[in-house]
C-alpha cells in the first residue's frame, strides 16, 4: 500500500479554476465515479485558484479496476490529469 499521497504532476485541463501553469492546485482530488474522472474539475468562469501554492495531491481513487488501485488508495507514484469529453480525467488510469 502506498504511504503517500501521489502528486499530480501535470494537468492539462487548462479551463479547471484549480488550474495554474499546468499545475494542480487543489488540495486534494478524488479519482472515481462511473470512470476514471477527477472530481475537483470546476469549469473556470471566475477566475483562477491563487490561494494554495502546493501542488495537488490524490486523495482517494474509486476505479477498483485500476492497477495503482490498492484499497481505494492510489498507488502511482504521480498522476496527469487529461480533458476528456468537457471534464477532467486521470490519464495515469491502467485497467488491471
Amino acid at each position: 500500500m502506498a504511504t503517500a499521497m501521489p502528486v499530480i504532476s501535470t494537468c492539462e485541463v487548462s479551463s479547471c479554476f484549480y488550474n495554474a501553469g499546468k499545475m494542480c492546485h487543489a488540495p486534494a482530488i478524488n479519482v472515481g465515479s462511473d470512470h476514471a474522472l477527477c472530481d475537483a474539475f470546476m469549469a473556470d468562469s471566475k477566475g483562477r485558484h491563487s490561494a494554495r501554492k502546493d501542488v495537488g495531491m490524490v486523495g482517494a481513487c474509486h476505479i477498483e479496476e485500476c492497477k495503482f488501485n490498492d484499497a481505494m488508495t492510489c498507488s502511482a507514484s504521480a498522476i496527469v490529469v487529461l480533458g476528456h469529453s468537457g471534464h477532467a480525467d486521470c490519464g495515469t488510469y491502467q485497467h488491471r
